[in-house]
């Protein structure tokens, strides 16, 4: 055999008869293939895998390359593939050694047959128009994208609580896809609820970052789920989250917060425990025990987040806020979101913007808020793409804010979340921080005085917190929440300056020392 070196770091491959891992080319393990490996680092392979004999495959010579992506099957997993360097060709180890004539009777009645050669065209398929290297049949001049192909059958999405279906066509109508809101055409390939009018895109049902890559075609649906709450009599319920039963009663409530939403309560109904303070709104008494949500590709599970003990709190990954409520988690792939985040689901009305936002995941980059500047991962945005919509993002902190308040320590009547309609051009001065605010950035105002107050002054980061409870943080000890309302504020021992805010932090073991929310749970 001719001397080779490892394309990682140029050390000689020495030739062996096993191996204990897996081939670099065609990642399988066989040790009873010759092979060759690096002593430096995990580069191995089979001799067959780098001796294959591809002419039908492609018209130039193909060469041995490292670490770049499929042509033909888009596997994103680096590996050793062949490449033609005058074409931009890559083929990896396992599509060379299948035949270029595909059988695939779900797709197509007739023969399909691989080109190597990449052509623009409009997938027959998905009517996508693309550069690419396509499948094509000569009987009936069908042409499509290979990985169209072989689209799975039945699939869960992260966008939809149904399983969708793989449908040749949808028929007349005005279709619009459920996740980038686009037009689908209904002569093509897409996705379909057999529950509910909902439909999708192939291409974006299948995004790996959609899609949780299982098949489900043939296997039984997922057991229903059962109820929150099992019904005693007409005011009365057990909900799986508390001990106790709670009684259906108004939520006219001072100073009293939902357990599960931790919103402070209006004149709406709500669950009242008859034993201690726990309360439930009406709506957060009926939050399904499972759900979907574009945070995860994964379904996410419904926890309560308290203790008797120890108030505990979680960063949301919609919000990056602190929470103290409820929360939709799946532990095993680490996503959990509050549910006033996980309630936004499909086209959501706001007061900043006109027209209806809908929910996005930007997994290339964050976008910026149009409204308080920060950046995030998860948002909302407009899909009118002109005039003064072009872009409009709303992050899922302003989204979530409630759009009216019973009283703040601020001002003794109710306020509401405003956006300066009619008047864009003025300026305020916030009664918290005394500091000019801009209306379009919203702010919270009094009807009946006028006064007006920033919103991350009303809410730091520290999601709605309840007073009364402990909290235990890491690196700083176990501190109770109290209202900040004697008349000389105590000083934070963080940032040195005098606690503002609704809240404030005091240590349960040293009885002199205070915090800030806002210094606890800085911006992220």
């Amino acid at each position: 055999m001719m001397p080779m070196r490892c394309p990682n770091d140029g050390n000689l491959l020495k030739s062996t008869n096993s191996s204990s891992s897996k081939c670099t080319a065609c990642y399988e393990e066989d040790d009873k293939k010759q092979g060759r490996k690096c002593d430096h680092c995990n580069f191995s392979f089979h001799e067959e895998c780098m001796n294959l004999n591809l002419p039908s495959h492609h018209k130039h010579t193909l060469k041995l390359a490292n670490y770049y992506q499929c042509h033909l099957c888009h596997d994103d997993e680096p590996k050793v593939l062949y490449r033609c360097s005058q074409c931009d060709f890559n083929i990896c180890i396992p599509c060379a050694r299948k035949p270029l004539i595909i059988n695939q009777a779900k797709a197509h009645k007739h023969e399909l047959q691989q080109i190597p050669i990449k052509l623009s065209f409009t997938c027959d398929a998905c009517g996508f128009f693309s550069s690419d290297y396509p499948c094509i049949c000569h009987q009936c001049c069908f042409i499509t994208h290979r990985k169209c192909i072989f689209l799975p059958r039945v699939i869960y999405i992260n966008r939809h609580d149904h399983r969708v279906s793989h449908v040749s066509s949808l028929g007349p109508g005005n279709w619009i896809c459920g996740i980038c809101h686009e037009p689908v055409q209904g002569g093509y390939v897409a996705y379909s609820c057999l529950i509910c009018s909902y439909v999708v895109h192939s291409k974006c049902a299948t995004d790996r970052y959609i899609w949780d890559g299982r098949e489900l075609e043939g296997k039984p649906e997922e057991e229903e789920e059962g109820k929150p709450f099992e019904v005693i009599d007409q005011n009365l319920i057990k909900h799986f989250s508390h001990e106790h039963n709670l009684e259906a009663s108004l939520g006219l409530q001072e100073d009293k917060h939902c357990y599960a939403c931790t919103i402070s309560f209006n004149s709406e109904r709500c669950y009242r425990c008859t034993q201690c303070d726990f309360m439930l709104h009406v709506a957060c008494a009926n939050l399904p025990l499972r759900k979907r949500h574009l945070i995860s590709r994964r379904q996410l599970n419904l926890h309560v987040n308290y203790s008797s003990a120890k108030f505990t709190y979680f960063s949301c990954d919609a919000c990056e806020r602190y929470c103290t409520g409820f929360k939709y988690a799946n532990y095993i792939f680490g996503f959990q979101i509050d549910v006033r985040c996980a309630s936004i689901t499909d086209a959501f009305k706001h007061e900043s913007h006109p027209h209806w936002l809908f929910p996005f995941k930007s997994y290339e980059s964050r976008r910026k808020c149009t409204v308080c500047d920060s950046v995030h991962e998860v948002h909302l945005r407009c899909i009118i793409n002109h005039g003064a919509c072009g872009g409009f993002t709303l992050c899922f902190k302003c989204a979530t804010l409630p759009t009216q308040l019973v009283r703040h320590k601020y001002d003794d009547h109710p306020l509401s979340l405003g956006y300066g309609e009619g008047n864009a051009n003025s300026t305020y001065c916030c009664g918290v921080c005394e500091e000019e605010g801009f209306p379009e950035r919203g702010f919270y105002w009094c009807r009946d005085c006028n006064s007006t107050l920033h919103t991350k002054c009303v809410f730091t980061n520290l999601l709605h917190p309840r007073p009364g409870y402990t909290l235990k943080i890491r690196d700083k000890g176990t501190f109770e929440l109290l209202p900040n309302n004697s008349l000389s504020r105590p000083t934070c021992y963080e940032c040195k300056n005098h606690c503002i805010g609704d809240l404030v932090l005091k240590s349960q073991v040293n009885k002199s020392v205070f915090m800030c929310s806002s210094c606890v749970f800085p911006e992220k």
